[in-house]
């Protein structure tokens, strides 16, 4: 039975990233995950059921990986913990990369779906990043900064990309999916991260207070 579910959610996963969660049919999530209709609405109540499973399980994963990471790197310094963070959120968003660009689709629509998403996730989403800034500027190895500012840079650092592949294939001569881009995003987020935070760097007045 379990694998069932996660067929049915795989084969979501996979339509909602080609045709959007309007353009996607439950009979078509039914035949792309080879089981009957009906096994969908016993899941999961519905499409709308499988669009929530599939958020809710992304976010806990993400924030059970940050959770143990914390736990880790208690005692580390705070620009290595910083670091490990940003390496988590970069690798998790690529490797779940359809169900990031689903989930900001999906955020980016006024809806009920959205406003429980921003409230049940997002505060704990921009926890991840923020604890470790505001222990760094509290300690003063960081600047001073706006970390609402700083975070949202990082967000859209990560996400961006993500959201157009065909421009990252096109512009950047990258691969998405590939371990180089994973790469190449996490050394732009830590470029972008040295400048705003660091003293010794030189920094733009954009980000701070």
């Amino acid at each position: 039975m379990e694998q069932t579910k996660m067929r049915i959610l795989s084969a979501a996963a996979k339509l909602f990233d080609i045709h959007g969660y309007q353009g996607t049919s439950v009979r078509k999530i039914a035949e792309e995950a080879d089981v009957n209709v009906a096994l969908i609405s016993y899941h999961f109540q519905g499409k709308q059921g499988v669009l929530e499973t599939l958020m809710a399980s992304y976010f806990e994963t993400l924030f059970r990986l940050l959770g143990e990471q914390e736990a880790t790197l208690a005692s580390a310094p705070v620009w290595q913990r910083l670091e490990q963070v940003v390496r988590l959120y970069v690798q998790f968003h690529c490797e779940h990369a359809a169900i990031t660009r689903l989930i900001q689709r999906e955020l980016s629509v006024e809806s009920m779906l959205a406003r429980e998403v921003m409230t049940l996730y997002m505060s704990r989403y921009k926890h991840g990043l923020a604890s470790v800034l505001e222990y760094g500027i509290g300690t003063g190895e960081f600047q001073t900064c706006s970390v609402d500012r700083v975070v949202l840079g990082v967000t859209s650092h990560i996400v961006y990309p993500l959201l157009h592949p065909q421009m990252v294939r096109q512009v950047y001569e990258l691969e998405p999916a590939s371990e180089e881009f994973s790469d190449w995003l996490y050394t732009s987020v830590l470029d972008f991260l040295r400048v705003s935070l660091l003293p010794d760097s030189r920094s733009s007045t954009l980000f701070h207070e």
